[in-house]
């Protein structure tokens, strides 16, 4: 009987041995796992961070977009004043008439982009339609001209354009004060060629 009870306190012994190795292999199980979990979501924080970081606001993605027409439309008005300067009304009438058909396009364009913004910017980019049907506008009352640049109506339309220009820069300086809200250097978006002063 000794031998009995003695067998079976040593069985009884590496059973409890046993179940402490089994509860230790499972602790260092679940704590390898909740280390790894952690490292990989703190990785994750991180790389969510990174992209946020290179990620634009919605000011700044629509004026990317509106920069090829802004500065296309100075070029449209450097046109103008060039042949203007020439004294050619026939070169004035063929500049405007461009002008008018390009402008046709790019309110259309401005629209487009304006219909995709987000954010409190949304209101400021379609501003710049208007301002953009504007000079449509403009430019169709400058086409009944025939390029006499000395009368009245010229004149008028081209200080109509003049404002119009102005109201651009300033809703433009607006987008600016909303990209920096945003997170963002207007300087990296709204380029020197669109003749804007903020």
């Amino acid at each position: 009987m000794p031998l009995t009870t003695a067998a079976e306190e040593t069985a009884e012994v590496r059973r409890s041995a046993n179940r402490w190795w089994v509860a230790l292999a499972v602790l260092l199980v679940a704590g390898t796992l909740a280390l790894g979990v952690a490292v990989w979501r703190l990785i994750r924080s991180v790389d969510g961070d990174a992209v946020g970081a290179d990620s634009e606001g919605p000011a700044a993605e629509a004026m990317d977009e509106l920069v090829p027409i802004a500065e296309d439309w100075i070029e449209q008005r450097e046109d103008i004043a060039v042949e203007v300067e020439a004294g050619d009304a026939d070169g004035v009438a063929v500049a405007v008439e461009n002008a008018a058909a390009w402008t046709e396009v790019a309110v259309e364009d401005v629209a487009e982009i304006a219909a995709d913004v987000e954010g409190d910017s949304a209101p400021l980019y379609q501003r710049l339609v208007t301002v953009f049907d504007a000079r449509l506008g403009v430019l169709a009352g400058l086409e009944t001209t025939d390029g006499e640049t000395a009368s009245p109506a010229w004149a008028t339309g081209e200080a109509q354009l003049d404002a119009l220009g102005a109201e651009s820069d300033e809703i433009i300086c607006g987008i600016a004060g909303e990209m920096r809200d945003e997170g963002d250097d207007p300087d990296d978006h709204i380029t020197p060629a669109m003749d804007v002063d903020c």
